[in-house]
């Protein structure tokens, strides 16, 4: 995986700053859940990390483009009360595709889609690993967020992401409306820190 990142993570900077526009990195984590498998609550951390670029529509708004390395899924931690464990973690390159409009000095909200494609995964209880469906390797997300710039050239940027297109199917297969399969949720932190204009 880290031979596939790295090459991209670079070309894709090499255009951003080539390009002239507004061009930085991203790190931080994220807290997520899968709804569709009988848990609760956002247990699962990951890590987010990668570089984007923002283009200025107007003064107001601006068109933003990452490249990112997201990971995301669910857990279940040991507890006396319920002994037994559990983690599914999906590894994803994701493409966000936000529009960022200024609500005041410094202060952006954003909105957009995420395209992401699984380059990993595992699903495992306290014993061994578990033989399940896998999950499909594409996703799609609806993202909302603000950034915010408390320093020049550094932003905190808090993000909500939620799936369009579903991770799988259910282990049953069963399908009743909307509820036809497993989708995921997830709330990141981030630092971004623009290095070239």
């Amino acid at each position: 995986m880290k031979k596939l990142c790295f090459p991209l993570f670079i070309l894709f900077f090499g255009i951003c700053t080539a390009q002239n526009f507004d061009a930085g990195i991203i790190g931080g984590f994220c807290t997520s859940q899968v709804t569709g498998d009988n848990l609760s609550g956002f247990s699962k951390l990951g890590s987010r990390f990668g570089t984007y670029i923002s283009y200025p529509i107007n003064k107001k708004m601006n068109y933003q483009l990452e490249m990112q390395y997201l990971q995301k899924g669910s857990k279940k931690p040991h507890s006396e009360n319920s002994p037994g464990t559990y983690l599914f973690e999906l590894n994803y390159i994701e493409l966000p595709s936000t529009l960022n409009y200024q609500v005041k000095k410094g202060t952006h909200i954003e909105s957009g889609i995420g395209t992401g494609f699984l380059v990993g995964f595992k699903e495992q209880d306290e014993i061994t690993d578990i033989n399940t469906d896998e999950p499909y390797k594409f996703a799609l997300d609806f993202l909302l967020g603000i950034q915010y710039e408390f320093k020049k050239n550094i932003k905190l940027n808090i993000r909500y992401a939620r799936s369009i297109s579903r991770i799988r199917k259910h282990a049953s297969e069963q399908e009743s409306g909307f509820n036809n399969g497993q989708f995921s949720s997830l709330v990141s932190f981030a630092l971004m820190y623009q290095i070239s204009r």
